[in-house]
């Protein structure tokens, strides 16, 4: 992932991970960022280029997250997220129309 210097915004999104260990299944969430930088728009498995991102929309989830879609040229995208997603919309917003 770029620098943190780089980035325009970001917000925290949660990966959950289930496996298998002795009969027994494990959860574990995992934190992670997404970054908004002026190119790009990057998880920790992949690169959007900002050319390639159509929109961005939220939907709640429960009362304390929702997720946040990413619509690109190559598919729909979501992010569980535990902040409100709307001020990385609106910068992403702001990006795109500059």
């Amino acid at each position: 992932m770029t620098g943190r210097g780089e980035w325009v915004d970001s917000i925290r999104y949660v990966k959950v991970r289930r496996h298998i260990h002795w009969l027994e299944q494990k959860t574990e969430r995992l934190l992670y960022d997404l970054a908004l930088t002026r190119t790009a728009v990057v998880s920790h498995e992949r690169t959007f280029g900002v050319n390639k991102v159509i929109d961005m929309s939220c939907r709640p989830v429960t009362g304390n997250s929702w997720f946040l879609y990413l619509h690109t040229d190559e598919g729909l995208f979501a992010f569980e997220t535990e902040e409100h997603p709307e001020p990385f919309i609106r910068s992403y917003q702001s990006l795109k129309n500059w």
